[in-house]
């Protein structure tokens, strides 16, 4: 947490309402509330003054639990959800489909000191549009979040301190176990003709393969695609 320290200097804390979530000024101009899920004191204070400077949120509140936003969201209009993984009892991902079922419409925006590239697979799965490191700078988060209310983000983002590549893990199990193999030999340097050798394979059909897969990983030749499967774990 020392980038958030860092990031986010300890404000004044407001005063709670009686449902024991803490909330930010409200802004007449926006609609719905934004809905922050994180333990930690200082970050949850931090996030509710910062966030809640953002257009387009009616107000921001904010829990220590899981439990506690799962009731506040069906109590509240929440329009975006904001969530930390690892949280007492009920886990960020473990509630993730809960609050899917109690705001459907509401994205669900993961931020987190975790960079634990199964963790952010888990948290794809479970249905989240954004991973946010902690460690990115507070515009990224503010960014990330607007591109969510508004429904600009293509596809799920793995939002990090250095330069990922843009390639989630829950691309990985569209891997083919074929394209596995493929991976694998490509990352002991053999060519297309010996891959297609070793496993008894046309050369032209290895080359189809392997087209496939640098497209699967969003990747532009062979090199990066062996780097970007050894960064999320796939060993050959």
């Amino acid at each position: 947490m020392e980038e958030m320290k860092q990031e986010f200097p300890v404000a004044r804390r407001e005063s709670r309402p009686t449902d024991g979530a803490r909330r930010g000024a409200a802004r007449p101009s926006g609609t719905g509330v934004l809905l922050v899920v994180e333990d930690h004191p200082i970050c949850q204070e931090a996030l509710v003054r910062e966030l809640g400077k953002l257009p387009g949120f009616r107000s921001v509140i904010a829990c220590g639990t899981a439990e506690e936003g799962l009731r506040l969201a069906e109590a509240q209009d929440i329009r975006l959800v904001l969530l930390d993984v690892w949280l007492p009892g009920l886990s960020g991902i473990e509630a993730m489909p809960r609050f899917r079922r109690v705001r459907p419409m509401a994205p669900l925006v993961v931020f987190s000191a975790s960079d634990n590239h199964r963790e952010v697979a888990a948290a794809f799965r479970a249905g989240t549009i954004a991973f946010v490191s902690k460690g990115v700078p507070l515009a990224r988060l503010a960014s990330t979040i607007q591109r969510a209310r508004t429904g600009t983000i293509a596809e799920p983002e793995w939002v990090a301190p250095e330069d990922r590549g843009g390639v989630p893990d829950d691309a990985l199990p569209a891997l083919t176990h074929r394209q596995k193999q493929i991976i694998a030999l490509l990352s002991r340097g053999l060519s297309n003709k010996e891959i297609a050798h070793h496993l008894d394979l046309a050369e032209i059909t290895v080359k189809q393969h392997v087209s496939a897969i640098l497209r699967l990983l969003k990747v532009n030749n062979r090199t990066q695609a062996v780097l970007a499967t050894r960064r999320l774990g796939l060993e050959a």
